[in-house]
């Protein structure tokens, strides 16, 4: 029976959780404090919101010259800006948003199906285009009002769709680079995207669609997290330490990847599942009794270490924290699968490519032969009255021209 019993360590991850669900007990008790207005236009779903609400909705908007204004006024100024933003908005719309409008539209613009709990939304209902209010029984009811639903409907069609289509591809790809590269600023996505696309899809896709779709997607998918120059993975941390990092390697190209490598990374859940992850995990199940999703919580901490350009010695005192290495045999046994994790692992640090690739890669480097002929070949030509390269100060055919003739 395994003896290694795990103390009472939680990971970042779970710390975050905690922190998160603090967050969503206040967030809450803001949607239910108030019932939802009978009409269903903009101006009442502005005129039912706090000033702190507009003046989110101002912000993000970028309305300017708003700031001293009263809740009345600010609310009859953000009502036209609204309305021009949501039509250079809805072309970055990406499938799981095109859902969201399409299932109110269903309902006439109002329902009560949408999860309470989905954070998602109050990113829509920050920029105006969404509103929420209990309605006479108590549920939480979302809304689109009257006026974006009639922007709504005049996009709405087949070719809408396609965008939609091509807008959720880019992002799943943007995700996919990211998750093996760490970060990359906007023209790096702009080019690479561009390769996994086909020729009329890159027609379709300028470079500020790109940037436009990615700060919509931002704010929708959890794995993005858009900065004034690029787009990070969320569990990246120092974004500037990794780019310099990349910038110092400037001789190391970044990893090629085929489609199906990025498009599979591009998953909300994705797990690089190698044969040392699985190694890596099913040992610590079967010698520590982790069970399965334990483990693969473990076995995650350590992959975002090194991710981070932490050293193997740090992700060492993390399993020795959790206790793993108490025992020197099971120690001995698991020294050896954390090893391999990591040179099989794609590191953004060496973008993307595995410490095992890199290794290899500089070893041919090293190990290039020249042969004293090909030297011979490469030797710039000299005539017999220049001088002599062995720097003697004689001319050539004074001096080394016999030897290297073999005479």
């Amino acid at each position: 029976m395994p003896d290694t019993k795990i103390p009472d360590h939680k990971t970042v991850a779970e710390q975050l959780d905690d922190l998160m669900k603090e967050d969503e007990a206040a967030r809450k008790k803001q949607l239910y404090r108030r019932q939802i207005p009978k009409e269903t236009t903009l101006a009442a779903a502005l005129d039912a919101m706090t000033k702190s609400e507009l003046d989110d909705i101002r912000y993000n908007l970028n309305v300017t010259g708003a700031s001293s204004l009263k809740k009345a006024e600010l609310a009859e100024k953000l009502a036209p800006a609204i309305l021009a933003f949501s039509e250079r908005w809805f072309p970055t719309v990406i499938d799981e948003e095109y859902e969201t409008f399409s299932h109110l539209m269903a309902h006439g613009g109002r329902s009560t199906a949408l999860r309470d709990d989905d954070l998602r939304l109050d990113y829509l209902r920050g920029l105006g285009l969404l509103a929420c209010g209990t309605d006479d029984d108590g549920k939480l009811v979302w809304e689109m009002p009257d006026e974006i639903q009639q922007k709504w409907k005049s996009i709405d069609s087949g070719t809408y769709r396609s965008l939609v289509d091509l807008n959720t591809e880019v992002t799943r790809l943007t995700a996919g680079l990211l998750f093996y590269y760490g970060y990359l600023n906007f023209d790096q996505l702009y080019a690479k995207v561009s390769e996994y696309l086909e020729p009329a899809q890159r027609e379709q896709v300028s470079f500020l669609d790109l940037v436009g779709i990615l700060l919509n997607a931002s704010c929708w998918k959890k794995t993005l997290v858009a900065l004034p120059h690029g787009v990070k993975y969320y569990t990246l941390i120092d974004e500037e330490a990794l780019e310099n990092e990349q910038i110092r390697r400037s001789n190391l190209d970044f990893a090629p990847l085929s489609y199906s490598q990025v498009y599979d990374a591009g998953d909300d859940n994705y797990i690089d599942a190698t044969p040392a992850y699985q190694a890596f995990a099913q040992y610590l199940m079967q010698a520590h009794g982790l069970d399965v999703l334990k483990a693969a919580d473990v076995v995650g901490e350590v992959y975002i270490m090194l991710q981070n350009g932490q050293t193997m010695q740090k992700a060492s005192d993390y399993l020795d924290e959790l206790g793993f290495f108490e025992n020197q045999e099971k120690a001995k046994a698991l020294l050896p699968l954390l090893i391999d994790f990591n040179n099989t692992s794609h590191l953004s640090p060496l973008k993307g490519n595995t410490p095992e690739r890199l290794m290899k890669h500089e070893a041919d480097a090293r190990g290039k032969i020249i042969s004293f002929a090909d030297a011979q070949k490469r030797r710039p030509k000299v005539g017999r009255n220049d001088p002599c390269p062995c720097g003697s100060g004689k001319k050539y055919k004074n001096c080394c021209l016999k030897k290297d003739e073999g005479v």
